[in-house]
C-alpha cells in the first residue's frame, strides 16, 4: 500500500511539474508550416537550450535575417540548480510551447521554474504587461489588513535586490505576521532588463496582488519579463503546488467580479492578450 501511495503522489507531481502556469499564443502571428519564420523558430528554440547549459539557465538569441528574424528568451529562476531544474524545465517548455502554439510567430510559456518566449519582435530589454498568467489562493486569509501592510515592505525590498547583479535576478525574502505566521515572497525579472525595466515590470506584477488576489494566502503574477509571488507557505524547488484550471467562461466572470471592468476584459480576452485565472 505504501509503494503505490508513493507512486500516486510521485504521478502527481511529476503532472504538476509538466504542467505550465500559463502560455500565450498570439493569433495575430500565424504563420505556414515550412516556412524560413517556422525554420528560425525551431532554431532558435534548439539554440536557447543549448545556450542556457553555459550561461547560468538564460538565453537571449535570434536566428534570420530581416523579416524572418525570429527572437527568442529562456530564462531560469537563479535559485535552482541550472542541470537538476532549470536545463529540464527548459526542455521541457521547448516542447510544450511547439505543441500548444503550433504555427504562431509569437508565443510565451511560463513554468514556476523557467520561462520561454519567442517572437518576430524584438522584445529584449522590454516588457508587455497585457500578456499574464495570475493565480491565486483559493482560501482568504483570516487578517487582510496585517497581510497588506506587510506586503509593501516585502516587495520593496524584494525588488531593490533583485536588480542587483549578484542575485541573479531572482530574490526570496520573508516577512513576519500576526499569529507566528510567516509571509514568504518572491520575485524573478528575466536577464534582459535593465534594472529600471526590471523595477517597473515588477511594480506592475505587484500591483495585481491588490487589485486580482486580495486577500487570499497565496498569490502568483506572471507577465512577459518578471514573475512575483507570496504565499503563507514555504515554497522551494522541489515541491511546487499543483493548480487547478478554471474554464474559461469562468475567467471571465472571474475578473469582471473583481476588477469590474467587464468591457476592457472582453477586449483582452478578444484581442488575443492572454490572460488566465487558477486556483493552488
Amino acid at each position: 500500500m505504501e509503494f503505490v501511495a508513493n507512486l500516486v503522489l510521485f504521478f502527481v507531481l511529476a503532472c504538476s511539474q509538466m504542467d505550465p502556469q500559463g502560455h500565450y499564443c498570439n493569433p495575430r502571428s500565424s504563420i505556414p508550416p515550412g516556412s524560413p519564420v517556422s525554420t528560425n523558430i525551431n532554431n532558435v528554440l534548439a539554440a536557447m537550450i543549448r545556450a542556457s547549459q553555459v550561461n547560468n539557465g538564460f538565453s537571449a538569441l535570434s536566428a534570420g535575417i530581416g523579416a524572418n528574424t525570429v527572437y527568442g528568451l529562456a530564462n531560469c529562476r537563479g535559485d535552482l540548480n541550472i542541470r537538476q531544474y532549470c536545463l529540464p524545465c527548459i526542455q521541457n517548455a521547448v516542447q510544450q510551447i511547439q505543441r500548444r502554439c503550433p504555427g504562431t510567430s509569437d508565443a510565451q510559456i511560463w513554468y514556476n521554474k523557467c520561462i520561454v518566449r519567442y517572437s518576430q519582435e524584438n522584445f529584449f530589454g522590454t516588457f508587455d504587461a497585457s500578456r499574464e498568467a495570475l493565480h491565486r489562493n483559493v482560501a482568504n486569509y483570516r487578517d487582510p489588513q496585517s497581510l497588506f501592510s506587510a506586503l509593501g515592505p516585502l516587495f520593496n525590498n524584494i525588488i531593490k535586490r533583485v536588480v542587483a547583479p549578484a542575485n541573479n535576478g531572482m530574490v526570496k525574502a520573508q516577512a513576519a505576521l500576526p499569529g507566528r505566521v510567516t509571509l514568504y515572497g518572491g520575485a524573478l525579472c528575466t536577464g534582459d532588463l535593465r534594472p529600471v525595466v526590471c523595477t517597473l515590470c515588477l511594480r506592475a506584477a505587484v500591483r495585481r496582488f491588490y487589485n486580482f488576489c486580495k486577500p487570499r494566502q497565496g498569490c502568483r503574477v506572471f507577465l512577459s519579463s518578471c514573475f512575483a509571488r507570496y504565499e503563507i507557505y514555504p515554497f522551494t524547488a522541489s515541491v511546487d503546488a499543483g493548480f487547478k484550471k478554471i474554464p474559461g467562461q469562468a475567467i471571465e466572470k472571474l475578473i469582471r467580479d473583481e476588477f469590474g471592468q467587464a468591457k476592457q476584459v472582453n477586449n483582452t480576452l478578444t484581442s488575443g492578450k492572454s490572460m488566465m485565472i487558477s486556483s493552488f
